[in-house]
């Protein structure tokens, strides 16, 4: 699998940034107000961030150990891949619904900036905009612990015949 690309999060954020800024400019027009970011959005968007990297801890550790063993030879205790590729994948889906969640969140906030009055609710849309770029961000992390190292990075005590202490025989 291919890490994120840049475009790969700016096409959802522009598609929802484009949608959501007509269906609450249509609102407007037939009288409804704009939506404000709800408490519940606030907690969810940092409780997914933080859950996805308590989820991720054995990746980070493991690829801490892997550092470890170009200096001490010790080879670390290797994750199940399958829970690794879980890892990755929810990463890679966070931080593309991180990106739908920026688009809609600045969105909001440009319209609720350009009002008139801008009302105290602006600051929740702000939050949630914040909260979605750390969503990202988190995401992106995530995904490139679960890179697989170069062969410079992990293989660097072993030759071509095999692991260390093989026979080359």
């Amino acid at each position: 699998m291919k890490p994120t690309k840049f475009l790969t999060l700016l096409m959802p954020t522009v598609i929802a940034w484009s949608v959501v800024y007509i269906l609450v400019k249509l609102l407007l027009q037939n009288g409804a107000s704009i939506p404000v970011a709800t408490l519940t959005v606030l907690i969810t968007l940092v409780s997914i961030a933080v859950i996805e990297a308590l989820i991720a801890i054995p990746i980070f550790k493991y690829r801490s150990e892997l550092q470890k063993f170009a200096t001490t030879g010790v080879r670390p205790k290797r994750i199940d891949p399958f829970y690794a590729m879980r890892v990755l994948v929810l990463a890679k889906a966070t931080a593309i619904a991180g990106a739908l969640f920026l688009g809609a969140s600045i969105s909001v906030v440009f319209i609720q900036w350009s009002q008139p009055i801008v009302a105290d609710s602006i600051w929740r849309n702000v939050i949630a905009l914040v909260e979605s770029a750390l969503l990202i961000v988190v995401a992106l992390i995530i995904e490139r612990a679960c890179k697989l190292p170069d062969d410079g990075e992990a293989g660097a005590k072993t030759n071509d015949s095999g692991p260390i202490g093989a026979n080359p025989a």
